[in-house]
Formats: structure tokens, C-alpha cells, sequence
């Protein structure tokens, strides 16, 4: 009986660590070199994926997020200078009818007395739908503002005047030489300066407590400061498994890890924090999840990929 315990147990955890699944082969390059070899060309693919708090899969729909990957294909690129892009997202949704079958069903039981032998509740009903639009933008080069894919809109061109995904060249040398640049995430600007005017007359009722005469400092709403040290980012690049050097930078509103490439600045994870959302109801699971809405990027596939610099595995 021990032993039959020990494999059922030996079976579970081979199945939670992935054991017998087909793994992807692992990149040999350092993070360095990979990140300065990850150039886009027309025709590129990027796969982006939603998540709540920093994680996706199942923890997004917790919290009543669409957890469907978003498909970017490049029709047109030219690095530090302008990009055009078809997006493509599948979404699955719950059935109107089968979602008021469901709360009939929990109304019907909801004080049904102990003992009551209640069917099981219905399975949900879901259909597909597919989101496709545009974006567009030649302003690669001097850009301020990024383009969230939680707003990209169905059948609209959009993301003009952004670097859409990416920092711009001035931001990414900022980035790089000082540690600080602007950036800045357009739809939230009025809940921002809200958020950020509190805060400064937070400061200055507590500099007046202490008896102070100087003026506080005003905070510089959409300046991120970025860490010291590199980071890395694990992501699938023409169907290797590679980590990228990468810097990670932060402000009160949002955190950042872009790819460290000049050529290629892009945001490879965002997550957004609730300050960006001003007057929200925290205290919902789908506000909640919206408040701490971001994204990750986890393959890049592209038309003409270079030969591997990676020696041949066993």
C-alpha cells in the first residue's frame, strides 16, 4: 500500500513539473547576445498574453479576464522609425443564455435545506470571437507615449503618434545613459495627475506640520527610473527558449522590462498598478483585476529567421 501511495504521488508531481511533455530547446547564448540579436523584419509574429498581478493562464481568469493571446504581425518595420501591424485576438465567451442558466441555478439552491439532492450545475456554453485591427505609427524615433494592447479597438486604426509596444530611440538612450525617462501611458493621464496632485498635498499638509516654509517638490507624473543592475526575460524566440538581457524600470504607476536592444526596445511585461485607474472600485474581482491589468510577451516567430547561433544539442 506504501509503494502504491509513493507512485500515485511520484505521478502527480511528474505531472505537475511537466515530466513527458515535448520541451522546447533551450537557447546558448548568453542573455546579451541574444538580445542584441533579436531584430524584427515584416512578417515577424509577436504572441502577447494577458495577466493580473504579474501572472496569466488561470490566475487571469479569477479575475473574469479575457485570457486570450493576442497575435501581432508585423506588415511593415523599420527600426527607430515606424512599424505597421495586423493584430489578431480569439476570445471565448460565455453564452448569455448559459450564464443566466447558471445563476437560475444557484438561485433555485441557494436555501435549499441540508440533504436536498441538487443536480450538478450546468455546464457553461461558449462561443468564439475574433478581434482583429490595426496599428500604425512613425514616430519610433521620439515617441512619449505607449499604446496598451488592453485598448487596442476592434476594427480601428490606432496607436498613431506612440511607439505603439515599444520605447522610442530618445527613450531608450535616456533609459540607458541616465536610468530615467518619460513615459507616458495616455488614457490614464487624468487619473494619474489625480492620484499624483494627492500625494503632493499629502506632502505638503506633512512639510507644513513640521514647520517647514519650502515649497514641496512636485513628482514628475510620467518619469520611471530604471534599476541599476540587468535584468532577464525568458521568452520563446523562433521556437528556442531564450533569456534576454533586459532592463526593468518602475514608477508608482507601472512596472517595465524592455529588451535590451536599441534597434528593438521592446516592452517585453507591463504591469499596470491601480493608482493608473483614479477613482476605481477596488473591491470587485473584475475592477481588481483590471486595476493590476498588464501584459507579457512569450514568443516572437520571425519570416526570415537567422541561423541559430547555438551549437547542435544531444
Amino acid at each position: 500500500m506504501g509503494r502504491n501511495l509513493k507512485t500515485i504521488a511520484l505521478l502527480c508531481l511528474m505531472t505537475l513539473l511537466g515530466a513527458g511533455c515535448v520541451s522546447l530547446p533551450v537557447s546558448q547564448q548568453s542573455p546579451e547576445a541574444a538580445a542584441a540579436g533579436l531584430q524584427l523584419t515584416p512578417g515577424s509574429e509577436l504572441v502577447l498574453r494577458g495577466t493580473v498581478f504579474g501572472l496569466g493562464g488561470k490566475f487571469v481568469k479569477l479575475f473574469k479576464q479575457e485570457n486570450a493571446d493576442t497575435r501581432l504581425l508585423l506588415d511593415h518595420w523599420e527600426a527607430g522609425a515606424q512599424a505597421r501591424a495586423t493584430w489578431e485576438r480569439v476570445l471565448k465567451r460565455e453564452t448569455e443564455e448559459s450564464k443566466k442558466a447558471t445563476q437560475d441555478y444557484y438561485a433555485q439552491y441557494a436555501s435549499a435545506p441540508i440533504g436536498t439532492k441538487a443536480p450538478e450545475p450546468p455546464e457553461p456554453v461558449y462561443v468564439t470571437h475574433t478581434e482583429t485591427g490595426i496599428l500604425e505609427t512613425e514616430a519610433l524615433s521620439n515617441a512619449t507615449s505607449i499604446h496598451l494592447p488592453l485598448f487596442w479597438i476592434q476594427g480601428q486604426t490606432g496607436g498613431q503618434g506612440s511607439g505603439l509596444i515599444w520605447l522610442s530611440q530618445t527613450q531608450y538612450r535616456e533609459l540607458f545613459e541616465t536610468r530615467k525617462t518619460d513615459i507616458n501611458l495616455g488614457l490614464f493621464d487624468d487619473s494619474v495627475s489625480y492620484a499624483i496632485g494627492l500625494t503632493d498635498h499629502v506632502k505638503s499638509l506633512v512639510e507644513r506640520l513640521r514647520g517647514s516654509t519650502e515649497p514641496p517638490e512636485e513628482q514628475n507624473v510620467l518619469e520611471v527610473k530604471a534599476d541599476i543592475n540587468w535584468g532577464e526575460y525568458v521568452l520563446t524566440v523562433d521556437g528556442v527558449s531564450t533569456t534576454v538581457q533586459a532592463i526593468r524600470a518602475q514608477n508608482a504607476f507601472a512596472r517595465y522590462t524592455i529588451l535590451a536592444n536599441e534597434q528593438n526596445p521592446l516592452i517585453l511585461e507591463i504591469m499596470v498598478s491601480p493608482a493608473t485607474r483614479g477613482s476605481l472600485n477596488l473591491f470587485t474581482r473584475d475592477a481588481l483585476g483590471k486595476a493590476f491589468w498588464g501584459y507579457e510577451v512569450v514568443s516572437i516567430t520571425r519570416a526570415d529567421a537567422p541561423p541559430s547561433a547555438d551549437p547542435p544539442q544531444p
